[in-house]
C-alpha cells in the first residue's frame, strides 16, 4: 500500500466504464460518424488502444508484450482485448514503488513525475468516453450510467433516480449477459432548480405514535410544479415528509426545509411563565 494506490484503484474504475460504454454500441454503430471530420466509434476504439499503448510503453516503461490493437476489429473483440490488456497492465503498475511514482519522466516534450502523467492519461481517457456517450444518444442507445445517474435511469439525483450500471461487473459485460431495463427519464431533466411555487408554514398539533399523544411541530406545506407536500418539524428534531415528500429520508427532508427556510423564519416559541 502507497499514497498513489488510488490512481491505480480509479484507472481500475475507468477501464470498465470505458467497456461499459464500448459495449452500448451494437456492431452496425461502428462505422457511425456524425459528421466529416469525427472520429467514427470503431476509431474510437482504435485510439483508446493504440493512446494507451504508447503512454504505458514510453512514458511509463510498462509493456505488456502484446499487440495494441485485437486481432479482428469487432466491438466485442475490442471490449475483450482491451479487458485484458488493461488488467495486465495494472498487475504491472501496482508492483511499482512509491518512490517510482515520483520520479520525473517525459511526456511529450516536457518532463513531469510518473503520478502527474497518470492522472493525465485517465483525464485522457474520460474525455473521449465523453464524446461516444454524445454518439449514443445521436444514435438513440440507452445510456447507463457512469458516474451517477443518467437521463435513462430517471433523470437527476434530485428526481430519486438511480445508478444503474450496465453491467455488475466485468465478468458479466464480457459474457453479454443481457443489461438491465431502465426506467427511462422522469421529471427535471436539467441541473437548474425548479421553481419554488408556493409555501406555507404554520404550527401544528401532530399525533406521535411511539409516545401515543399529541405534540406540536412546525408543518411546512409547499406547492411545487412537481405536486404538493407536507414537511413537519416535530420538537424532537425528527421530520416527516408527505405527499411528493412521502418516503424521503431524515437527511433528505432536513436539507430540504432549510432550503425553503433559509433564513429560518418560524416565530420564536417561548413558554409562558407564569406565578
Amino acid at each position: 500500500m502507497h499514497s498513489f494506490d488510488f490512481l491505480l484503484d480509479t484507472y481500475d474504475g475507468e477501464r470498465v466504464k470505458t467497456l461499459s460504454v464500448w459495449s452500448s454500441f451494437h456492431d452496425e454503430d461502428l462505422e457511425f460518424r456524425p459528421a466529416p471530420r469525427i472520429r467514427t466509434p470503431h476509431e474510437h476504439m482504435v485510439h483508446q488502444c493504440f493512446s494507451e499503448d504508447t503512454w504505458m510503453k514510453n512514458m511509463f516503461g510498462v509493456d505488456a508484450g502484446r499487440p495494441a490493437l485485437p486481432e479482428k476489429e469487432t466491438r466485442m473483440e475490442f471490449v475483450r482485448h482491451y479487458a485484458s490488456l488493461s488488467q495486465q497492465r495494472l498487475a504491472m503498475l501496482r508492483e511499482k514503488p512509491e518512490a517510482w511514482w515520483n520520479e520525473v519522466a517525459r511526456f511529450f516534450d516536457v518532463d513531469h513525475t510518473r503520478s502527474w502523467i497518470m492522472l493525465r492519461r485517465l483525464n485522457h481517457s474520460a474525455h473521449h468516453r465523453a464524446q461516444l456517450l454524445v454518439y449514443l444518444r445521436l444514435l438513440g442507445r440507452s445510456v447507463y450510467s457512469v458516474y451517477g445517474p443518467t437521463a435513462d435511469t430517471g433523470g437527476l439525483p434530485a428526481n430519486k433516480a438511480p445508478t444503474i450500471y450496465r453491467y455488475r461487473n466485468l465478468d458479466d459485460l464480457l459474457a453479454e449477459t443481457p443489461p438491465p431495463a431502465l426506467p427511462g427519464p422522469t421529471g427535471n431533466a436539467t441541473e437548474r432548480p425548479a421553481p419554488l411555487g408556493m409555501r406555507a408554514l404554520e404550527r401544528t398539533p401532530v399525533r406521535v405514535r411511539e409516545v401515543a399523544s399529541t405534540v406540536s411541530a412546525w408543518q411546512m406545506t409547499i406547492e411545487t410544479p412537481q405536486g404538493r407536500g407536507s414537511i413537519t418539524l416535530l420538537d424532537s428534531g425528527a421530520y416527516r415528509g408527505d405527499g411528493i415528500f412521502s418516503g424521503w429520508s431524515q437527511e433528505q427532508l432536513s436539507a430540504e426545509y432549510r432550503r425553503w427556510n433559509t433564513p429560518p423564519d418560524e416565530p420564536k416559541f417561548d413558554l409562558q411563565q407564569l406565578g
